[in-house]
């Protein structure tokens, strides 16, 4: 016999969540503008100039090609594993970074889909 989950007892009503939310924090998601690819990348690039002189450097240096793509999926998933991460707003711009660098150049990675999920 499987026992009934109990439901979390409601802290608040929905209508009281609703009234609790500042009006500025409600937005008409059909007038409001989403901003443009140029937009974003314009940002990402204007923010790593900033707080990661370096790491923009060496983006500029390798944009359009394979060590750039290998460069920013590194920067992104870390492989030496003692890394503490980037501010969110960094994240976030590597990760626009890294798909407008694919949109424009594809991958330059040779995969073979018979080896997906195979490590070597």
């Amino acid at each position: 016999m499987i026992a009934e989950e109990s439901e979390f007892p409601q802290i608040m009503s929905d209508a009281e969540i609703d009234a609790s939310i500042a009006i500025s924090e409600v937005v008409d998601q059909k007038n409001q503008r989403q901003p443009t690819d140029r937009e974003l990348t314009e940002e990402a690039v204007a923010l790593l100039k900033t707080l990661f002189p370096r790491i923009h450097q060496n983006l500029v240096t390798l944009w359009g090609t394979g060590p750039g793509e290998d460069y920013l999926d590194g920067l992104i998933m870390d492989d030496r594993g003692n890394r503490q991460g980037f501010p969110p707003d960094v994240f976030r711009a590597l990760l626009v970074l890294q798909r407008i660098h694919f949109q424009t150049f594809g991958t330059f990675k040779k995969i073979d889909p018979w080896d997906v999920g195979l490590k070597p």
